[in-house]
């Protein structure tokens, strides 16, 4: 390959780990927040309440590493609230972390949707 070639191919990007871990607790967490539902799985509540829990501190952690408090670090920080009401005794609370983690999903791939226009 000559050096002209070489410098028109694009360097490979890694994903970091951190973003990768909570790539996958969030897809996790709508897994089980579907299981939730489901008559006979009561475990999935609480593993699902561990799973926002990792999204959460994840995002935290991303947030706060990489200087950037964006809509989609607080879409994934906001079903942890859902689950503390649920705890609490309030019976919809797991419901609204559910659809909350479905919105920041959503909002996810619609991000990576723009970011691939541009």
């Amino acid at each position: 390959m000559s050096k002209e070639q070489q410098t028109k191919t694009a360097p490979i990007k890694t994903i970091p780990w951190d973003v990768v871990i909570h790539a996958v607790a969030g897809v996790v967490c709508l897994v089980l927040g579907a299981l939730m539902f489901v008559e006979g799985y009561l475990w999935a509540t609480h593993a699902f309440s561990a799973m926002m829990l990792l999204s959460f501190v994840s995002a935290l952690v991303i947030s706060i590493l990489t200087k950037s408090w964006v809509t989609g670090h607080y879409l994934a920080m906001l079903p942890v609230i859902g689950v503390v009401i649920g705890y609490a005794g309030v019976t919809w609370g797991h419901s609204v972390a559910y659809a909350l983690i479905w919105a920041a999903f959503l909002h996810f791939l619609w991000r990576g949707y723009q970011q691939s226009q541009a």
